[in-house]
């Protein structure tokens, strides 16, 4: 699905919009969720592009028309859900990385609330569909160290794996690398 999302606040709306469309059609949490991932698109404009993914349920036709019916602008173009016929190439190619769980940042995937929430390695990868939670920058991650999601947590999918990518914080707590309210890179530099 392709709505020419600019920066991640933006695919960030597009995941509630999706879960707004899908409330009672697919599970939004739990073992059986639906994986909802973000990948970047760079043809023709660079901007976000999110694939849907979910195991048993209902089919890909009814998913669509729920969609449809609930983000304005969408037409069905080789597959994809997309706001201009010019972002499909770029939609199916997201669709393809997300399917080789190549690439992609989860914004919804099954077990999200065991994660998004102060707990240990070992539990959120038992009780969700991580595979690993991996330290940045040589930070070595135990098991039963302390991971504080604070409420928002992106894995990705790298290598075939579900990966949530942290560093180390105060009074070594582990911490997403990716946080809820991003900083523009020299932001400050321009005042």
């Amino acid at each position: 699905m392709d709505t020419a999302a600019p920066g991640l606040a933006a695919a960030e709306h597009l995941a509630h919009e999706v879960d707004h469309a899908l409330a009672g059609l697919l599970a939004e949490d739990g073992p059986e969720g639906y994986v909802l991932s973000t990948h970047v698109s760079r043809v023709p404009v660079a901007r976000f592009t999110a694939v849907v993914s979910w195991r048993g349920g209902p089919s890909a036709a009814e998913v669509a028309q729920r969609l449809l019916a609930a983000v304005p602008g969408l037409t069905p173009v080789d597959g994809a859900l997309v706001s201009d016929p010019e972002l499909a190439p770029g939609a199916v190619e997201a669709a393809g990385e997300a399917l080789r769980r190549t690439s992609g940042r989860l914004a919804r995937y099954p077990g999200r609330s065991a994660v998004e929430r102060r707990t240990t390695p070992a539990e959120a990868v038992s009780g969700s569909c991580l595979d690993a939670v991996v330290g940045l920058a040589g930070v070595t991650v135990s098991d039963t160290g302390v991971l504080d999601t604070t409420g928002f947590a992106r894995p990705t999918w790298q290598g075939g794996r579900c990966t949530l990518l942290v560093q180390r914080g105060t009074g070594d707590v582990l911490l997403p690398f990716e946080v809820r309210d991003q900083v523009a890179c020299c932001s400050d530099h321009h005042r």
